[in-house]
């Protein structure tokens, strides 16, 4: 118990801690606002997202539906490689101050 209150009382830990989270709310709110604005169009414009898109028998709203569940797959990558590198940089930081 005393070890899990010394790592959560390191500093190191908490900018850590930090880091990861501002990473994950920008990452998270990049996205909530993809969905909320895709939702939204669909809404004002149904017209246009009823169109072919680039001639197929698909809807544009459902290929840009696509292309967001493809961007959410994309910004998952991007977040556990960046949380990644990192977590590396704080290691090598604690490896150094000991």
């Amino acid at each position: 118990m005393a070890d899990e209150l010394d790592l959560l009382n390191n500093p190191s830990f908490r900018r850590l801690i930090s880091r990861r989270s501002r990473w994950r709310w920008g990452f998270s709110g990049l996205l909530i606002s993809a969905y909320l604005l895709w939702g939204v169009a669909g809404i004002y414009f149904p017209e246009q997202y009823a169109q072919k898109f680039m001639g197929s028998s698909i809807p544009i709203g459902l290929a840009v539906g696509t292309l967001i569940i493809m961007m959410s797959i994309v910004l998952s990558i991007i977040y556990v490689r960046i949380i990644n590198r990192i977590e590396s940089e704080e290691s090598v930081g604690e490896e150094k101050m000991t």
